[in-house]
């Protein structure tokens, strides 16, 4: 039997790659990892992998898609708030989206699986209004208009963020410090420890989505619980052993960011959902917490460091 053929956008990134990654096990997929630099160092680990195809694709371009997808059974579609040609028009993320989900409903795509977020102006009634958010709540409204089969699939605060972007070190004293512009210490919000649970959420997607028909159509959410960065350093403090603290940044350094922590300290995100949500538990999914994250990525990550403090580089 033919391998099915996953395409997945942003593949050298946090999200896409650790789909990749972990899809590329399974030999019963074959995964196209799109991105815009086939010949990057990032590319080139994902095109070592089994069963991984390298492709070049632009989100904003409706060929390189339409090559991409073309004969895919499913799109993992993601769009990066990051990117310097999102910073530069405010509703690029949503271009990119509807787009992809244009070019997936052309070529046959059967499964389109969206990462998004919820409203934060449908959930405040108004109140906050931050593009990062409502662009991808434009994209789901408009997967519902075309008759695209999708999920849409909620992401929470990544425990990853706090490695990747540089804001755990190892201070001058000897405490481990985990720096975290705006939010407060004890807001607790839905979070997800994205290497080790995106990939097998959206593989329990792809293998039940022909027989349950609850999936397209439906809301998932890839959260794991409610925690907060406080609840990091008493993992830290339990399972390393070591002295940690908190430390609030004033900013992230981009306004649209900090809006949305400071809608997070007020309104909280996914309180309202049971999590992990057992729908996804029944296919499986086994999600880890807070202290798997520190016992398997801060404990190496911090082996790395020396004993003087590391610049928090923002996010």
């Amino acid at each position: 039997m033919a391998p099915r053929i996953i395409a997945v956008c942003g593949a050298t990134g946090t999200q896409g790659g650790a789909v990749v990654r972990h899809l590329s096990k399974n030999s019963d997929f074959h995964i196209r990892a799109l991105t815009r630099n086939p010949t990057g160092d990032a590319a080139k680990k994902l095109a070592s992998l089994p069963n991984v195809t390298v492709v070049k694709a632009d989100l904003s371009d409706a060929e390189t898609l339409n090559s991409a997808f073309d004969g895919a059974e499913a799109v993992y579609a993601m769009t990066n708030y990051y990117d310097p040609k999102v910073q530069e028009h405010p509703w690029e993320e949503a271009c990119q989206g509807k787009l992809m989900a244009d070019v997936a409903k052309k070529t046959g795509v059967r499964l389109f699986i969206w990462s998004t977020v919820p409203s934060a102006y449908q959930r405040t009634d108004g109140e906050i209004f931050t593009r990062l958010v409502e662009n991808k709540t434009a994209v789901s409204d408009h997967l519902a208009k075309i008759d695209l089969p999708h999920v849409n699939l909620h992401l929470g605060f990544y425990f990853d963020n706090w490695v990747n972007f540089g804001s755990i070190a190892r201070d001058d004293d000897g405490v481990v410090s985990v720096t975290q512009p705006v939010l407060n210490g004890d807001t607790k919000i839905g979070m997800i420890y994205l290497e080790r649970d995106l990939g097998p959420t959206v593989e329990a997607l792809l293998n039940n989505y022909k027989t349950d028909p609850s999936i397209v159509g439906g809301e998932f959410y890839c959260v794991g619980g409610l925690y907060s960065t406080n609840d990091c350093v008493d993992a830290i403090k339990k399972v390393l052993h070591k002295d940690a603290r908190f430390v609030k940044a004033e900013t992230s350094g981009l306004t649209e960011l900090d809006v949305m922590y400071r809608y997070y300290n007020k309104w909280g995100l996914y309180q309202e959902v049971q999590l992990p949500q057992p729908k996804l538990v029944s296919w499986g999914v086994k999600f880890g917490g807070i202290e798997d994250f520190v016992a398997s990525s801060v404990q190496p990550y911090l082996e790395t460091l020396g004993l003087n403090s590391i610049s928090y580089r923002g996010y």
